[in-house]
């Protein structure tokens, strides 16, 4: 269990990408998560299924106490007799089995494979978690950000509004800009509203699962972007825990065949015992004392063909279980080839996001002059307005997707 942790941490700080907000997230997520709490017990509850393995090769012990109380009454033509016995017998038996033709070692070996996909189960839930807690960071980070730049163009589309009302008091502004104005007053105040709530339940659940609240979470993400598919690929598939998880079923069925073949194997046990009783506790009795060794040799001999049709369908779950390891190989290439390309186009459109973001703010700067001398309406400055809230959503949205998928990959 230690180890597993260790690797999580070398992980994270391998890439040297975290400041020191987002590694409490996820040690906090590993600490208080419900679902890691589960897969720890599953893995405790795994090892239980060696223990019984291996007691299974241990000799049987067993203990009996019996004590029997006899009346019987006897008439001759001299006497009459009512002997009273109460007979205490104590017994002691040993078995042992000699020779199974290796059944048990391979239960062993088998109750060790299913441990081992506790443990891979609960690495997959580690991981899983760890990505949505990344993705919840970004998502508060983002709600965040969209929230200031949506209250920006409320401001500017408030001010926009008065400055309409005025003139159009004023004479100097149409009825229809002063329309225009209103109506981006009513979609910026729908935006501020759906920004505010965006914000509060991205909050509540990454307060579900990390475990508490994030307050000044820092949006420093250091990304390598020299990274090569073809390294992913070959380390995902000597790494990847489904695919550990597929060749431990492909093992187990194979155990499984070897056990049901096992079967037609004779079996030798040992079986050793010793006895001591006294029926003298009432009357006059005797004292027994025995002991004996027996050795029993069980031979298979028909098993109306359940072993035979057993062993054909392990034949055939061991053919689907390498033809479901071999698709998944093919198929996380090409996952791991999608998730690639989703980061490179996100890679671009980050960039483009913030290069259109650039121009809308100049354009916005010269608009703002052109309104002040007449030569340009409220209009167009608010529709610029509206195009830079909706580059900068775009662009944190990219920028999330950019940072998720390079950990995805």
């Amino acid at each position: 269990m230690t180890k597993i942790f260790i690797l999580i941490i070398l992980l994270f700080f391998s890439f040297n990408i975290f400041a020191i907000d987002i590694n409490q997230t996820i040690d906090s997520t590993i600490k208080n998560n419900k679902k890691i709490k589960i897969g720890i017990e599953k893995i405790s509850e795994s090892k239980e299924l060696i223990e019984s393995a291996i007691g299974a090769k241990l000799p049987t012990i067993t203990g009996s106490i019996t004590g029997t109380y006899s009346n019987s009454e006897s008439e001759t033509n001299i006497s009459k007799t009512t002997p009273e016995t109460f007979t205490d017998k104590y017994k002691l038996t040993i078995t042992k089995n000699l020779y199974d033709a290796g059944f048990n070692d391979l239960e062993i070996n088998r109750s060790e494979i299913l441990f081992q996909n506790e443990v891979l189960n609960f690495k997959i839930e580690i991981q899983d978690l760890i990505l949505k807690a990344i993705d919840g960071y970004l998502t508060v980070i983002n709600y965040q950000k969209s929230l200031e730049a949506t209250q920006k163009n409320f401001e500017s589309v408030s001010k926009a509004l008065e400055e309409s009302k005025t003139k159009f008091e004023l004479g100097s502004s149409t009825i229809y800009e002063l329309q225009n104005s209103e109506s981006a007053f009513a979609i910026a105040n729908a935006n501020l509203f759906a920004a505010e709530q965006n914000l509060e339940i991205s909050k509540k659940s990454f307060n579900r699962i990390v475990g508490f609240q994030p307050i000044d979470l820092d949006d420093y993400i250091k990304i390598d972007n020299s990274i090569k598919i073809n390294e992913i690929i070959k380390n995902s598939i000597q790494n990847n825990y489904n695919l550990k998880l597929l060749e431990n079923d492909i093992k187990n069925k194979n155990i499984l065949l070897l056990k049901e073949k096992k079967t037609k194997h004779p079996n030798l046990d040992l079986t050793g015992s010793t006895e001591y009783s006294d029926s003298g506790r009432i009357d006059s009795g005797t004292e027994t004392t025995n002991g004996s060794i027996s050795l029993t040799l069980s031979i298979p001999l028909y098993q109306k063909g359940i072993d035979n049709s057993n062993i054909r369908k392990y034949n055939s779950q061991i053919l689907q279980a390498e033809l479901n390891y071999e698709d998944f190989k093919e198929d996380l290439q090409i996952q791991i080839s999608n998730t690639y390309k989703d980061f490179k186009i996100s890679e671009i459109k980050t960039n483009s996001n913030l290069a259109l973001i650039k121009a809308s703010e100049t354009a916005i700067s010269s608009l703002k002059q052109e309104y002040d001398i007449g030569t340009k309406s409220i209009t167009d400055l608010l529709d610029e307005e509206e195009n830079l809230l909706s580059f900068k959503v775009d662009f944190l949205n990219s920028k999330k997707d950019f940072i998720i998928n390079y950990f995805k990959i």
